[in-house]
């Protein structure tokens, strides 16, 4: 992507004076996953220290997302499963479109981690992985961090069904999606889930690059 004339660059990544200060720590819950409630002290872009400040996060250890693409028929895979979170926000639909996604076990790499997921959810065999992005979905609040990957996949008709783990009641259906409708459900808001998304819009500009490589 060009840049345009006269367009800022990126500021210089901020570099505090003096480091965050814990002043107690408590982990108020820890099951599925844990919290981490802190009373902290902050450097402040003036060079002076916040007041003290209670600050708490969800832990949940590291993640990946993989949405598979087949180049030469122009399709993607999502899976479709209940969703807690949606469900306790009150969505009417928690059953949500996504790409394949899941916790990264210890001595797992990312990569790893996502062709495992993808034989687990759907029965995949993932050729040639795509690194999208690394990234923190939402650091306000969620110390999780993920790696998204597009992977390269065939996807003929008969490799959709409903797969998952019976130990996690998973319970996980695969689709397979044209690319254009695929984007038309981003644009219209069908498909709300942020790894998903990301992953699309990079598909978006490398397509045609990985179409040419088929």
């Amino acid at each position: 992507m060009k840049k345009s004339p006269g367009a800022p660059p990126l500021p210089p990544p901020f570099r505090a004076q003096a480091p965050v200060r814990t002043i107690a720590a408590r982990t108020p819950y820890r099951h599925y996953f844990s919290i981490a409630e802190h009373d902290i002290r902050v450097p402040r872009f003036d060079g002076t220290m916040s007041r003290p400040m209670n600050r708490a996060a969800f832990v949940s250890g590291d993640a990946v997302s993989v949405l598979p693409y087949d180049p030469v028929r122009d399709r993607v895979m999502v899976v479709e499963q209940f969703r807690f979170g949606p469900h306790v926000r009150g969505d009417p639909q928690p059953w949500k479109l996504e790409a394949v996604a899941g916790r990264i076990d210890a001595g797992e790499t990312p990569e790893e981690c996502a062709r495992r997921e993808a034989a687990e959810e759907t029965g995949l065999v993932l050729g040639r992985l795509h690194k999208v992005l690394g990234y923190y979905p939402a650091p306000g609040a969620v110390a999780e961090y993920m790696v998204s990957f597009v992977a390269i996949a065939d996807l003929d008709a008969g490799c959709t069904g409903v797969s998952g783990l019976a130990e996690e009641d998973e319970d996980i259906r695969s689709h397979v999606v044209g690319f254009e409708a695929a984007m038309a459900g981003l644009a219209s808001g069908r498909l709300d889930t942020g790894p998903l998304a990301i992953s699309l819009l990079w598909l978006a500009c490398h397509r045609e690059e990985l179409r040419a490589d088929a």
